[in-house]
């Protein structure tokens, strides 16, 4: 599955994730990765190699093409194929059957803040989630702390739906997260 939607007057890119990518990808984690830590499960330093971002990608890619998750990457939109990787948004754990859910992370440069870039991806990520690939509900874990994330989820639509004490462990600390949710406003 191959496609490409530009957002904020054609400035910006977001489309799928491949192998191709990997040395974007890992010169992103490596620019933001102090910026990014305090989020993120524990890594290893060899999580910071091309080879291993090449391993991510391309599971990743192989569990698209099976609807199981979508690593959508955010770009120049004049260099969307050889352009630094500015951020991300992914669609994990996509369910389908009775549920038709998938849960939603998304990550920005840190040089690339409150510019609206984020807000306006994950924006494009949800309508792909509804309209492409017919999902139902989008749910997003955020560590009550992390305000921008949280900005992020309100402007684009999610609601509170509750906290989950010791959700998921993120830098080595079971952290509580709040969960927020958006349902397709017509299925």
């Amino acid at each position: 599955m191959q496609w490409i939607r530009y957002f904020l007057h054609n400035r910006y890119a977001l489309r799928p994730l491949t192998p191709r990518d990997a040395s974007q990808r890992l010169a992103f984690f490596l620019k933001n990765r102090s910026f990014l830590e305090p989020y993120m499960p524990l890594m290893n330093e060899s999580d910071f190699t091309l080879a291993h971002q090449l391993e991510v990608l391309t599971k990743g890619y192989h569990d698209m093409q099976e609807d199981r998750r979508y690593l959508l990457g955010i770009f120049p939109a004049g260099n969307s194929d050889e352009g630094p990787l500015l951020g991300y948004v992914n669609l994990n754990n996509v369910i389908r059957g009775v549920f038709q859910n998938c849960d939603m992370g998304y990550a920005m440069d840190y040089d690339l803040r409150n510019q609206g870039i984020m807000t306006a991806a994950v924006t494009e990520a949800i309508n792909f989630a509804f309209n492409d690939i017919k999902l139902h509900r989008i749910q997003v874990a955020i560590i009550p702390t992390n305000t921008p994330s949280l900005r992020v989820a309100e402007k684009t639509g999610f609601r509170l739906i509750g906290l989950s004490p010791q959700y998921l462990k993120i830098h080595g600390v079971w952290h509580d997260h709040l969960l927020l949710a958006q349902v397709h406003p017509e299925i």
